[in-house]
């Protein structure tokens, strides 16, 4: 038979089991909804904090890059200079033995500027009379013949070179001792003329000068001869040279001075 009376006494525990049981149920219900609540905000702030982070190691990697391109700039330049100063460094002690070994009085100076004239080949040097450079004194490099000093002032001097259409200069062929005459032209190129019709010349032979022209030292060197022609009149022969000075980018020479 029905025992109401031991239902009453269990009733209580049913309840309290049924009531875990829906407690449980509503709380794992309302977990879910709380954190589908919190999970859009926390993925918003997770994005932001990785683009975050993105942008500043973005910003530290361009300002790595940009300080690493200066550090690269300045070595380049360093080493440019550094390339520069050796090349100097060479010539002036090209310049410096040649000086020792020469038998003239000269002094050393630096090409401060060009003649911009396409009718005049000239430079200008940093010494002048100071210096005990006057008009009428010879120019040579380490290689050979590059002109003659035309106007002398304090500090500077002004020289016209062996490719000058008005600078003209008595030479020799070395081997054939064979006699004429160096000038320029308008063009900027060195020949020499007035040697004879059975001249013994050809290309390749050595001129240098002949020592009669005023100022001029004998057998400094000029040039090459690179082209032998005829002269259009049939009056003799001239040749063209190619100068051993390099006249174009000369940058230090030498003034004969006694």
């Amino acid at each position: 038979m029905f025992n109401r009376k031991r239902y009453y006494k269990s009733f209580p525990l049913i309840f309290s089991v049924v009531i875990a049981i829906i407690a449980v149920i509503s709380i794992a219900r309302l977990r879910f909804v709380i954190l589908n609540a919190f999970l859009l905000p926390l993925s918003i702030t997770s994005n932001f904090i990785a683009d975050t982070k993105a942008m500043v190691l973005y910003k530290f990697i361009l300002n790595e890059n940009q300080q690493l391109k200066k550090e690269i700039s300045y070595l380049r330049a360093d080493s440019l200079t550094v390339k520069e100063l050796r090349q100097e460094n060479e010539r002036l002690n090209r310049l410096l033995a040649f000086k020792e070994q020469s038998p003239f009085t000269t002094v050393a100076a630096r090409v401060i500027a060009r003649d911009a004239s396409n009718w005049s080949r000239g430079i200008v040097i940093d010494k002048g009379v100071n210096q005990g450079i006057k008009a009428g004194n010879v120019v040579i490099t380490d290689a050979g013949l590059a002109g003659r000093v035309i106007e002398a002032r304090a500090g500077i001097s002004k020289i016209v070179l062996i490719n000058d259409a008005n600078n003209s200069v008595s030479a020799v062929i070395q081997r054939s001792r064979d006699e004429g005459l160096i000038s320029g032209t308008i063009l900027g190129a060195v020949v020499m003329r007035y040697l004879d019709k059975d001249s013994d010349v050809i290309v390749g032979d050595i001129v240098l000068t002949s020592g009669i022209t005023r100022n001029y030292p004998a057998s400094i060197f000029i040039g090459k001869v690179e082209a032998v022609n005829e002269d259009p009149q049939g009056l003799g022969k001239y040749c063209r040279v190619s100068p051993f000075a390099n006249l174009k980018q000369m940058e230090e020479v030498l003034v004969i001075v006694k």
